[in-house]
């Protein structure tokens, strides 16, 4: 298991880079300029290839960050986007964006993913490097919560860190990337199927962000993945 306290800490600290990093770098952790603008564009086009048209559609973003998705969402049209970050720091630097920017269509909220809860579900749920930072009660007890926040016709995108072989974990070891220390758990994509599957979603369509040979695939035990899932409301009718 990964050290909870651990995880929040590294990204309280990522907050304090407000300013002296684009803002874009502080909750992706790419921080070479040329990369970072590739991985933006590419990951753009990927996210809103799956999304479609999202004018006019409510949308709930999951380990928001600072919003560097949520305000994405709103650039496109979205009615309104929920952003929820247990870093209370990370959502305080997302909400002055958002004053500065004079964006009123978007609420940060602080809470962890898991204990979130909505009186009303949302069209669009959008998951985004979030898992990697979960221990399996965490992973198991968000992916229970997740119908609640849904319509029957919602889409959930999952973007997150994912195992090209075996689960693999890092705890608590220092990144010459980030300069510090850092933990995350890798799931394969099987593990998540399975769990999506086991709290009554259907997977629609999956595959890796980067096409082979991206610069952006760094290291060979991981790759950055994107996953839509549906309700699968003839399941639980079976069911």
């Amino acid at each position: 298991m990964i050290d909870k306290d651990k995880v929040k800490a590294f990204w309280d600290a990522r907050a304090q880079t407000y300013g002296s990093l684009d803002f874009n770098s502080i909750a992706n952790l790419e921080q070479d300029p040329e990369g970072l603008a590739l991985k933006v564009r590419l990951e753009s086009e990927k996210v809103f290839s799956y999304l479609g048209d999202i004018s006019g559609k409510t949308v709930l973003d999951l380990g928001a960050g600072v919003g560097q998705w949520a305000f994405r969402f709103v650039e496109r049209g979205a009615r309104h986007v929920s952003a929820v970050e247990y870093s209370a720091a990370l959502a305080e630097v997302g909400r002055k964006e958002a004053e500065s920017r004079g964006i009123a269509n978007l609420q940060f909220v602080v809470s962890a993913a898991e204990d979130y809860v909505s009186a009303e579900p949302f069209d669009i749920v959008f998951i985004s490097g979030l898992f990697v930072y979960m221990n399996d009660d965490q992973a198991e007890k968000l992916a229970r919560e997740l119908p609640r926040l849904c319509r029957p016709d919602t889409l959930l995108l999952l973007r997150d860190g994912t195992a090209t072989g075996a689960r693999y974990e890092i705890n608590d070891r220092h990144s010459d990337h980030l300069q510090t220390n850092y933990s995350a758990t890798y799931r394969t994509a099987d593990d998540y199927r399975a769990l999506f599957s086991r709290h009554g979603f259907r997977l629609v369509r999956d595959e890796n962000m980067f096409y082979d040979g991206c610069p952006l695939n760094k290291y060979p035990e991981t790759r950055l993945r994107i996953y839509e899932f549906r309700r699968d409301v003839a399941g639980a009718a079976r069911a």
